[in-house]
């Protein structure tokens, strides 16, 4: 039984069985992408996540002219799954639908033996995964949260192959990669809205093949993503000022840090910057970020923000951001978008709204304090779809805009992504939440960790989030030649918001810098200089070098 599908940029050759892949051909290029592979299903349950089914048994199969339908499950017979593949507008269409006796958490949908030079992903900030990645090797990236927009781009010379979802909705989805001996394989998976209690799941998702450059595909997702999320321009958002547009670098100044009792700036010696930079670069083109401004650091006392006594106190605070804008300076706090210590005093009031994930586990900011592999509770998360912290945080986040006439106000972790099983919708949530802000308060620019999807309506500006993956941060593996930043996801998001470095950027005098400047400078970052510390140097040939980068390309732009 051989069945053929195709349309004008991609065919799919089914071997003897639907789990056989004879052949899949970019009808474009004329080229192979798949020969001999596999295609493969299985199921996860939330209480036997590590035990999955394996769907290996043909039931049924049939075709017509315009599709090809068939049944499979597992040895038992208890699971099973409804395929249907057919030519479409958007490429090789399949739908879904799986069946098991248990409540399902996550399908997943596995086609090997794909040979592509490179595979681009936007997650992280955007990265591309060259056939040089070692044979065994896998990564693993969770849509929304580090996968950051619903496809994934197989290249190679002069064309290749993408998979996508179309998926406006706020649902969840994982990828996979790994290397092969022949070839990539790639990973589709498609998680179950929480509370998990159906036993039934359905998905869509596309295969399609371009002629040309990567962003043939990616404009063709933006163009769909416009329509989906409604999205604006930014030149035409009313949430991004006027002055954003300007700013193409930040001076980020660490005040109080919790693991010392001594300032690291105090707002005097912020001051003493402020007049130091504007000798190397033009104050209306630099934001000043204030991380560390706050109590005794990020996020201590959250969501309270009154300004250190120990950098100074509110009056001087107030000197130092009056300061910056006379001469010429825009400045934005660090705030974070859902944190709340547990010693505050509103926390018996918050905690029935705390963040409670599909495995019915509380969730909070935690790390591991004591090297026992288990990590400490720090702070909690509050969903921010709670009308409570909605009205919370408009009230305190009002009131420091009022004092202190700030421009903008970062708000971390914007880009965390939880399927709940209770309480609102946190997707949903979160951007009502930065609506509802932005919608208060026009004048101040809001500006998020990270973005995706689901963010990209609200957030302008953005830190971009993940490059330092590719250097040993956040549990991915450490830098390899297989492994590079790809412009894939600021050429996607790039219209809607701008992206400035992270946070964590580490400064010049730093062994890993040179690789996380050339990584920003690739994906065109706004460059930041993090002085975390009063004592560390400024004028330095590396930050002069990120000012001519930024220069140029302002200089390029205007041309």
């Amino acid at each position: 039984m051989t069945k053929i599908i195709s349309n004008k940029r991609l065919q799919i050759s089914f071997g003897d069985s639907p789990f056989a892949i004879r052949e899949i051909k970019n009808q474009l290029t004329g080229k192979n992408i798949c020969a001999n592979g596999r295609q493969a299903l299985l199921i996860r349950n939330p209480l036997a996540i590590s035990e999955p089914v394996f769907l290996t048994e043909l039931e049924s199969a049939h075709s017509d002219d315009q599709e090809f339908h068939f049944i499979i499950t597992d040895e038992s017979k208890a699971c099973r799954a409804e395929i249907q593949a057919g030519a479409s507008d958007d490429g090789i269409r399949f739908h879904l639908k799986a069946v098991s006796p248990q409540p399902i958490w996550l399908v997943e949908w596995m086609l090997s033996g794909l040979q592509f030079d490179e595979v681009i992903v936007p997650a992280l900030g955007g990265q591309a995964l060259s056939k040089e990645m070692p044979a065994g090797t896998t990564l693993s990236y969770k849509y929304p949260f580090w996968w950051n927009a619903q496809f994934v781009i197989g290249a190679s010379a002069g064309g290749g192959m993408w998979i996508r979802t179309k998926d406006a909705g706020p649902n969840f989805k994982m990828l996979r990669v790994k290397k092969e001996h022949d070839g990539f394989a790639l990973t589709y998976g498609f998680e179950a809205n929480a509370p998990l209690v159906s036993k039934t799941l359905e998905a869509t998702w596309c295969l399609d093949g371009y002629e040309g450059s990567w962003k043939t595909p990616v404009d063709i997702h933006r163009a769909w993503l416009e329509q989906a999320f409604d999205l604006t321009p930014l030149e035409e958002n009313a949430c991004f000022p006027r002055w954003a547009n300007d700013i193409n670098f930040v001076l980020e100044l660490w005040g109080m840090r919790k693991d010392r009792p001594e300032p690291h700036h105090t707002f005097d010696q912020m001051i003493e910057c402020l007049h130091q930079w504007r000798k190397l670069h033009e104050p209306q083109r630099t934001m000043v970020y204030l991380p560390g401004f706050a109590e005794h650091g990020i996020d201590s006392r959250a969501p309270d923000y009154n300004p250190s006594k120990e950098l100074g106190g509110e009056a001087k605070f107030k000197q130092l951001v009056d300061t910056a804008h006379e001469m010429g300076y825009r400045v934005m706090i660090h705030t974070n978008v859902l944190a709340m210590t547990f010693t505050h005093r509103l926390f018996p009031k918050f905690k029935e709204h705390q963040v409670v994930d599909l495995f019915d586990r509380i969730q909070g900011w935690a790390l591991d304090i004591d090297g026992d592999w288990l990590a400490e509770p720090y702070f909690a998360y509050i969903n921010p779809g709670a009308k409570e912290w909605g009205d919370l945080m408009e009230e305190v986040l009002g009131e420091l805009i009022s004092r202190f006439h700030l421009d903008a106000v970062f708000l971390d972790q914007t880009l965390l992504a939880f399927n709940v099983s209770k309480g609102p919708d946190f997707l949903v949530g979160m951007r009502n939440h930065i609506t509802r802000l932005a919608k208060k308060f026009p004048q101040v620019l809001f500006a998020g960790e990270g973005q995706h999807e689901q963010t990209l309506s609200v957030l302008p500006m953005a830190q971009i989030h993940g490059i330092d993956s590719i250097a040993e941060i956040h549990g991915m593996e450490g830098q390899a030649r297989w492994r590079e930043a790809h412009p894939v996801s600021t050429y996607l998001f790039g219209k809607y918001t701008r992206f400035t470095a992270h946070l964590l950027t580490k400064h010049p005098s730093h062994p890993m810098f040179k690789l996380q400047e050339a990584a920003y400078a690739k994906l065109g970052v706004i460059p930041a200089l993090c002085l975390y510390d009063h004592q560390q140097t400024m004028d330095l040939p590396e930050v002069r070098k990120m000012i001519a980068r930024v220069t140029q390309a302002a200089s390029l732009t205007s041309d």
